[in-house]
Order: C-alpha cells, then sequence, then structure tokens
C-alpha cells in the first residue's frame, strides 16, 4: 500500500536541514486525488566545553545527542484545497534529560533546552484561492500560533537562542487564518496557552480558546508568498497561563526582517529580530538577534549574535546533577540574567538527494552578568565568560529544511505545490 510504504520510508529515514526548495521532497500520490509529501532529518553532535573542566562543573560538562530528529510530512488534495501538516519529534526518546544550551530555558528546563513533544505539528488546512483576488486559510490542530519567527529547527543554527520562548509560540492547540493578497499577509489566531510540561503531554488542550495572537507581514523581491526574498513581520500576543490553579497572562512582541535569496554565486540567508514580554506580575524580558549564513559550492558558514535577558529559577538540584538543568514548572522567576551570546559556525555539504549529509563544528562564547534578583553568573555557573563548541553532522532525507510557523496559503510545501501546478 502506498500510503504504508511512505510512512515506513519516512519514520526509517530521519535526517537534516533547512532551505526554501522543497522539490527534491518525497512525493507519493494516494489515491486519485492526493499527494503525500515528506521528508526527514536527525543529528548527531557531542557538545563539550572549549577549554575543558571538572565534570561536576555546571560548564565542564559533555553531552552526546541525537538531536531534533523530525519527521515532517504534508498530505494534500489536488488543488491544495486541503492540507494536513504533521511533524513528529523524537527528542523524547534520544534526549529525554534535555540538550545541553547555556542561555536557554523554558518548559521547566533551564541552561538545557527542552526536549519537544512527540506530535510537533498537527494542523488541517482548508484552502481558498483567489477570493476576491486574495488566498484565505483557515487552520486548526495543534502547532503555531501565527506569531514571531520561524522555529529555529527550521534556521541554521545547531543551538537554539536565548529567545525561543519569546520568538516563537509551538505546541499549542490553535485556530489560525490568513489571509494573503498580493505581498501582504494578515494572520491571527486563538489558542490555548499553557504550555506543554513533558514530550507526551497534549493536556493543553484544556487552555484552548483563553489566549490569542496576530501576525502582519510584507514580502517583496523575487519569489513568492513564502518563498519571498524579504519579509518583514510584526506580531503580538496575549499568552495566558495556568500555574498552581492562577491564570497569568504575558504579553509578547516581536518585530523581524528576513531575507533568503540568490546573490552572486550563492545563496544568502539573513536575519534580525527584536522580541519583548510583559508579564502581569513582573518585569519582562527581550531578545535582540541577528543572524546571517552565506552558501557557496556546497560551503556553509554561518553567523549569530544574540543580546537578551532571561528568567532564572530556583533549580532542583545542586551542580553536578541533573536537577541543577530543571526548575518546577509552576515557579515563579526569582530573578534574572543578561546574556551575550556569538555563535559562529561552519557545515559542508559532502552529499545531496536523497541523503543530505552536513558534517558541521559550531563555536559559542557566552557572556553574562546579573539584571536584578541578585543572581551571580560567576558563583551560579563557575564563570561569567565561557565557550562550548558542537561538533557533528545535519543529515537530510528527501530535502532541505522547511519553514516552520505558518500554515495554509504560507505553507511553503503547499505554495510550491500551488505554483508547480501553475
Amino acid at each position: 500500500m502506498n500510503v504504508l510504504r511512505i510512512l515506513v520510508a519516512l519514520l526509517g529515514a530521519m535526517s537534516l536541514y533547512i532551505y526554501p526548495v522543497h522539490a527534491q521532497m518525497l512525493r507519493v500520490p494516494v489515491g486519485d486525488k492526493w499527494t503525500l509529501s515528506g521528508m526527514g532529518q536527525v543529528f548527531p553532535v557531542v557538545t563539550a566545553p572549549f577549554r575543558g573542566g571538572q565534570a561536576s562543573d555546571p560548564l565542564g560538562l559533555t553531552g552526546w545527542y541525537l538531536t531534533q530528529p523530525a519527521v515532517m510530512a504534508n498530505l494534500e488534495r489536488e488543488g491544495g484545497l486541503l492540507t494536513l501538516r504533521t511533524t513528529l519529534n523524537f527528542e523524547g526518546i534520544t534526549q529525554r534529560d534535555g540538550e545541553l544550551a547555556y542561555g536557554g530555558w523554558g518548559e521547566g528546563f533551564i541552561d538545557k533546552r527542552h526536549p519537544h513533544t512527540l506530535l510537533h505539528e498537527l494542523m488541517l488546512s482548508f484552502n481558498s484561492w483567489n477570493v476576491g483576488g486574495a488566498d484565505f486559510s483557515l487552520s486548526a490542530g495543534k502547532g503555531f500560533a501565527p506569531y514571531g519567527t520561524d522555529d529555529p529547527m527550521a534556521r541554521p543554527g545547531l543551538k537554539y537562542p536565548t529567545n525561543h520562548h519569546l520568538s516563537q509560540i509551538l505546541e499549542r492547540w490553535t485556530v489560525n487564518a490568513v489571509l494573503l493578497k498580493g505581498g501582504w499577509s494578515v494572520e491571527a489566531g486563538v489558542f490555548g496557552g499553557n504550555e506543554p510540561v513533558g514530550p507526551y503531554d497534549f493536556s493543553n488542550i484544556d487552555s484552548f480558546g483563553n489566549s490569542w495572537s496576530a501576525r502582519l507581514a510584507r514580502r517583496w523581491g523575487s519569489g513568492f508568498g513564502p518563498m519571498a526574498q524579504w519579509e518583514a513581520s510584526v506580531s503580538s500576543a496575549k499568552v495566558v497561563e495556568s500555574h498552581d490553579g492562577e491564570d497569568h497572562a504575558t504579553h509578547l512582541w516581536n518585530l523581524a526582517t528576513r531575507h533568503s535569496g540568490m546573490v552572486a554565486n550563492g545563496s544568502l540567508y539573513g536575519l534580525v529580530e527584536a522580541s519583548r514580554s510583559k508579564p502581569e506580575e513582573h518585569k519582562g524580558y527581550f531578545s535582540v538577534l541577528g543572524e546571517v549564513r552565506w552558501n557557496r559550492a556546497d560551503h556553509q558558514p554561518y553567523l549569530r549574535v544574540e543580546y537578551a535577558t532571561r528568567p532564572e529559577y530556583s533549580r532542583t538540584g545542586e551542580a553536578g546533577t541533573d536537577g541543577f538543568f530543571r526548575y518546577t514548572h509552576d515557579s515563579d522567576p526569582v530573578g534574572a540574567t543578561r546574556w551575550l551570546i556569538s555563535t559562529v559556525a561552519y557545515a559542508y555539504q559532502l552529499t545531496d538527494d536523497p541523503w543530505s549529509i552536513r558534517p558541521f563544528v559550531e563555536f559559542q562564547y557566552h557572556r553574562v552578568r546579573s539584571e536584578r534578583g541578585g543572581i551571580e553568573p560567576h558563583i551560579l555557573l563557575g564563570s561569567s565568560a565561557f565557550s562550548t563548541v558542537s561538533v557533528g553532522m545535519r543529515i537530510f532525507f528527501k530535502g532541505d529544511p522547511m519553514r516552520m510557523g505558518s500554515y495554509g496559503v504560507l505553507d511553503p510545501i503547499t505554495a510550491m505545490g500551488r505554483r508547480m501546478m501553475r
């Protein structure tokens, strides 16, 4: 059976990384009216301190991971009327205790990135083309609220930036609408604000309807829709989460400009964004980030700089234990720290379709200081300036990484398929 064979192939062929070209994706007809498109990815990687250290030192740890293992698929009806977008993420199996990412925080992890949920996306979209000269979509399911920028999984850096929970709202049960006309798009969503508390937690559907978000974007230059060369966006959201039975609201804002296109004899990707949060109960946090990657003749250098604040929580364990990287999900922050993180990376594409193997090395330099609450980084971490290095491979099967965060007429697979039909 075609459907079974393709699902088995996708599950058995997880691999790695991201560009706005999906023509090489695995595409299989399902009956007379449907097409299944998909790809897989996985990144075997080791992260270590740049200058060594003791195993009991928070900055002396070495971590081995199969990170960002995912299978992504779109089941689309002919003409793009209906689309089912699915992403399965297996980090709950491959990195149950998180991934070292100093400066990172969220969902009960701090200085480690939490594993994402198994059902990362399951969004059904109804698409209506050329309604009064515009395209319209209504999408519902579990996925991204229309806010902020692309999921870092769809971007060149390995380590997620500090702003992951300021610049994206993901893994929520949501209903999203989008109107696309010319170079302009307006998106709005209603969703449940509660975060999942583990990779197999789906209970946040109970909070559905208590939060909202909106995003306005303008696109120009060569390309079309999500494939446009230039994109500028402004986003706003109100996220309501329940902690110990009480609701707490946080307002979020994001401004971003993105570029992706051919320049001279290569392709250039760049992103500049600013994000800010304002919780009702205490002071908020901010992030300013810029990243760029150049791709020429299979060489792929990358640079990112982020200046950001993050909350600090009471940790559940001492240094040298797993609890040092965990906090109670319902706890309130006890302070804040300010981070400057510079990332320099280099990757080389060894192979192409159907397997794309891209060995890489990524170096990060961190500087951190107390922002409020009396948190002293040199006491907490052992130093206020330190470096890490990650070495590994990005492995992709049938395609490059695709943008994540929008659905319907702004889904890159749907947009590409629509363009191919014209």
